[in-house]
């Protein structure tokens, strides 16, 4: 199976396969996230409920971390490609994003067997997110194109920068965020 595998997608698209992946699962998690959250929102960590405006549109907040994150993945992306197409290796960073995109699909796996329910992003997190990481750090192993040292250097950077980049998102996403409509209830006049 892994030969064929191996065969039918070259390094090239295995690289700009990346953006695909985090968008397919991102997309899932923009999709349900305020549906999901708003009901949970008082059994959250304090940093969470403190990082959103709960007044405005928690979708469009975290749309906003999702774009942010995602242009630079799509930058690190064309770097990565032109390195590998012009006979070089993967730097840290790029390797960084894949082996962080596994450790989130099985954050997310693992909270959703954990909660015994779903969970915002575990369908795509098992589906897209854990099958694209672990193959593709399997193939660039198998390349040759990285080493054990540039992804443990990879994850100390991008982790980080991930948390930041998501602390960014959400405080411009509150920002642009419009308020929300109050919702007609019993005794309520709109």
């Amino acid at each position: 199976m892994l030969t064929l595998l191996n065969d039918w997608i070259s390094l090239h698209t295995l690289i700009w396969l990346l953006p695909v992946a985090f968008f397919l699962h991102d997309g899932e998690e923009i999709v349900v996230v305020e549906r999901w959250i708003r009901p949970r929102k008082h059994t959250l960590p304090p940093l969470m409920q403190r990082a959103l405006n709960w007044d405005k549109s928690i979708t469009v907040q975290f749309a906003t971390a999702v774009a942010l994150i995602g242009s630079l993945i799509c930058l690190g992306t064309d770097i990565a490609a032109t390195a590998v197409e012009d006979g070089g290796k993967l730097g840290p960073v790029f390797v960084g994003m894949v082996a962080v995109m596994l450790l989130d699909g099985i954050k997310h796996v693992g909270l959703s067997l954990g909660k015994r329910s779903y969970t915002v992003g575990a369908v795509t997190a098992a589906l897209v997110e854990i099958p694209y990481a672990s193959y593709t750090l399997y193939r660039f192993y198998e390349a040759d194109l990285v080493e054990s040292a540039a992804l443990w250097l990879g994850i100390g950077i991008v982790l980080p920068l991930v948390f930041l980049l998501i602390g960014i998102g959400f405080t411009l996403g509150r920002w642009i965020s419009p308020y929300r409509r109050p919702v007609a209830g019993p005794g309520r006049r709109l």
